[in-house]
């Protein structure tokens, strides 16, 4: 491998991107009910309405921020996914064993920050800088043994070989972790701008685009997607910029923030009225034209703050140049050292990498304003570069300290100063492990059960389902039996082993979070209508979820069954050989009462159920659960075109349909069928359902039921969906057996919430259990 000058230089929006496509090229008949993970409502530091300008944290050096956001989970992600394609090309992505995704080292993180050290020394320009060409092969040369010895880029390597379409959902997963990074350190003002940018080296351009959202007044990029036209054309009909745009806008739905985009994104103004009903405000301005800092403020008048600070407007102009367009040090894979650039994996990468350099630029910048301090981006990108290097054998020149100043308190100054005069890297690694034991993470990382989902790719109606299925206690013991997972071992069950591994993060784990990537691999490989990035349902994905488990499990009975040599033995085997811990636990059973309103005749029958899918009441903004359920059991008539058949009448009747609970589940799980039509129209219904923490279904039970049957429930997780029909976020309520609260988990990001937080207008899947939890019998827990 060779390290080239990559430019990134801002571009305008072509017209084939701006329009829908005709004709896709792949299978559209499965179009789900469900809402994608395209505007999330969450933000880890939300603004106040009396403040419209950007918050962040305060840390003591530039090197710690950066680790902030380039944490060992983020390298992780990268290692555990080329893992999965070592073995050669054709194989599976994140298909790895269970040893191949322990986490990484100490040794291992610290080579990959000396490997990122010895590319980024050559610093990070400002524009289109044609000398850094040369200046990289010279600097660089010397440093190519350290490179090819190194593991790390032989795990971006394995990732360069990968098709296209997965090298794109390898970088879109890696965005999304820096994207939740980046929201934990800055909230954004009111302005933002939307800028498009091409990738280009010295041979010729790159196929890879990059579209950043960036903060107009400090220039941090809060959100960034990187995508080829081509392929987002092959995925769906919508114009490429609507595609790209809802990925950028995605945290920031309903803030109500003033977006600007270069005029070439008009699309005769579909762009503003697609994104007007989500509370963001698109504003276009001519190419070349300096963003508008004042949301008051109309495009052809001058911003009056600017005018009153003319000493601020140079600073201003510095700190956000890399808009622009910015020059940098990237690598490219043997095949592509000759000829054109065809790879889009490691220039991706080193965009993302060359990112995280500018946001530290910024965050270091506004944080030591009034030091009187003044760094251009290339200086300050050599001088972090030389202190990321951990590994004593890598002589990287080792240049000034930069220090944050806080603003805060006096004392963090004062222990800044302190720090300027250390050097070794056991002191950094001391700071690092502090910091990442702050008393709410460690009480997350000791919590069995509490554990956050990454989101790789509009996957939040899978890592909610997820989170209520790792609160349901019965199962998980059943599962994380050793005797259980000997024998899944033993029937070749993979989806139940994979399912069996992620549990076992989520409890045995020590991190606060973890990536659900081989579960959803194999869950895929089974019901390839889940294979794909688009819009899917929570409920729908929870029921074949289960049947998978169901089905896998039943597998296991069945071996069982066939060592039993006794024939008596055989017999029972086979009267039970369908049952399994999900359906003991899960299934239900409905029963049917028929009346022929003309000869009284009467007939009966039961269906097994696992989700009952209820109806909202018509026309009413607000209702109970118990309102819903009434609906769903009242005696319906069956007339017109509906009527049944009498077995002794023999035509067709008007009948009347009685609907009882002939067996109560242990597990009641509640579907509210919030995805209706009005008129010819399919939309969201908004009725508020409330529900209580205990539910009482007697009044529903048959007669034979009522005798036998446990009528009072007690909630223990609800899965939310907030937004609209096509454009919405899945979150988890669950509580937890050992700490006795309830958890909010938003993908990755888990935060403890009272007992009135659970009742809200947006729950979709409502999860009780007849028998409350008790402290899980885990081995190892």
């Amino acid at each position: 491998m060779k390290v080239k000058a990559l430019s990134v230089q801002e571009c305008t929006w072509m017209s084939e991107e701006c329009h829908p496509v005709d004709k896709l090229h792949r299978d559209t008949n499965k179009e789900g009910l469900c809402l994608p993970n395209i505007f999330k409502s969450k933000k880890v530091k939300p603004l106040s309405r009396s403040h419209s300008g950007p918050t962040y944290r305060f840390y003591y050096t530039a090197r710690e921020l950066l680790l902030e956001l380039l944490d060992r989970g983020t390298v992780q992600e990268l290692v555990r996914r080329a893992a999965g394609v070592k073995a050669g090309a054709n194989r599976p992505l994140h298909s790895q064993s269970r040893e191949q995704c322990t986490e990484l080292s100490e040794e291992e993180y610290a080579e990959v920050l000396t490997w990122f050290s010895i590319v980024l020394q050559s610093g990070l320009s400002v524009g289109d800088d044609h000398s850094l060409a040369s200046e990289l092969s010279l600097k660089l040369d010397g440093w190519q043994g350290v490179l090819k010895r190194n593991s790390f880029q032989n795990n971006l390597l394995s990732l360069s070989r990968l098709e296209d379409g997965e090298k794109l959902e390898a970088l879109t997963a890696f965005c999304g972790l820096l994207s939740r990074r980046y929201q934990a350190l800055y909230t954004p003002g009111q302005n933002l701008v939307v800028k498009k940018y091409q990738l280009s080296y010295q041979q010729g351009t790159c196929p890879l685009h990059a579209a950043l959202l960036c903060d107009v007044g400090s220039g941090f990029i809060c959100n960034m997607y990187l995508y080829c036209p081509e392929q987002l054309q092959k995925q769906s009909r919508k114009p490429v910029i609507e595609q790209v745009v809802e990925r950028l806008l995605r945290p920031f739905c309903n803030h109500r923030r003033l977006v600007q985009m270069d005029s070439s994104a008009w699309m005769s103004g579909r762009v503003t009225d697609i994104f007007s009903g989500f509370g963001i405000n698109i504003n276009f301005v001519p190419k070349g034209q300096r963003p508008i800092t004042d949301p008051t403020s109309p495009q052809s008048t001058p911003v009056i703050a600017h005018e009153r600070k003319q000493a601020c407007k140079d600073s201003l102009s510095q700190l956000v140049a890399h808009l622009q367009g910015w020059t940098g040090p990237a690598l490219l894979p043997p095949s592509d050292l000759k000829g054109s650039v065809t790879d889009v994996f490691l220039p991706g990468f080193w965009v993302m990498l060359h990112t995280i350099c500018i946001n530290t630029f910024v965050l270091h910048t506004l944080q030591s304003q009034d030091s009187g301090k003044r760094v251009t981006l290339k200086d300050f990108t050599r001088t972090l570069a030389s202190q990321m290097s951990a590994e004593s054998s890598a002589t990287v020149p080792v240049l000034p300290q930069l220090n944050s100043s806080s603003q805060q308190e006096e004392r963090l100054t004062n222990l800044s100063k302190q720090r300027v005069n250390t050097v070794g890297c056991g002191q950094a690694k001391e700071n690092e492990r502090r910091r990442c034991s702050s008393a709410v993470r460690l009480q997350l990382w000791n919590t069995p059960g509490v554990c956050g989902l990454d989101n790789f790719g509009n996957s939040c109606y899978l890592n909610a389902v997820l989170q209520c299925l790792c609160s349901t206690v019965p199962l998980v013991e059943h599962l994380l039996n050793q005797d259980t997972r000997k024998e899944l071992a033993r029937s070749k069950c993979r989806m139940a082993e994979v399912f069996v591994r992620l549990l076992e993060q989520m409890w045995l784990g020590r991190s606060t979070r973890c990536a659900p990537v081989e579960t959803r691999s194999v869950l895929c490989s089974i019901l390839p209508q889940f294979n794909n990035y688009s819009q899917q349902d929570a409920q729908e994905l929870l029921l074949f979820l289960l049947n998978a488990l169901h089905d896998n499990l039943k597998k296991v009975v069945k071996r069982q069954m066939r060592q039993l040599k006794k024939d008596q033995s055989r017999i029972c085997a086979n009267a039970a050989g369908d049952s399994t811990i999900v359906s003991h636990l899960f299934e239900g059973q409905l029963s049917y009462t028929t009346l022929c309103t003309h000869c009284s005749h009467q007939a009966n029958s039961t269906q097994t159920f696992t989700v009952l899918s209820l109806a909202l009441p018509s026309d009413v903004i607000k209702c109970s659960i118990q309102d819903c359920l009434s609906l769903f059991f009242e005696q319906t008539i069956l007339s017109g075109g509906e009527k049944m058949l009498c077995s002794v009448c023999g035509l067709r009747r008007e009948t009347a349909v009685l609907t009882c609970l002939d067996k109560a589940p242990e597990i009641l799980m509640l579907h509210l069928k919030r995805f209706g039509f009005k008129g010819k129209n399919h939309v969201k219904l908004r009725t508020n359902v409330v529900f209580s923490m205990k539910l009482d279904v007697n009044q529903f039970l048959s007669s034979s039921a009522q005798t036998t049957s446990c009528s009072s429930y007690r909630l223990y997780a609800v899965v939310n969906h907030a937004g609209h029909l096509n454009m919405g976020h899945y979150t988890a309520l669950s509580h937890n057996t050992l700490t006795r609260t309830w958890h909010c988990f938003d993908d990755s990001s888990v935060r403890e919430v009272q007992d009135s937080y659970v009742q809200s207008p947006n729950a979709y899947l409502l999860f009780y259990s007849r028998k409350p939890f008790k402290h899980p019998k885990i081995f190892g827990l």
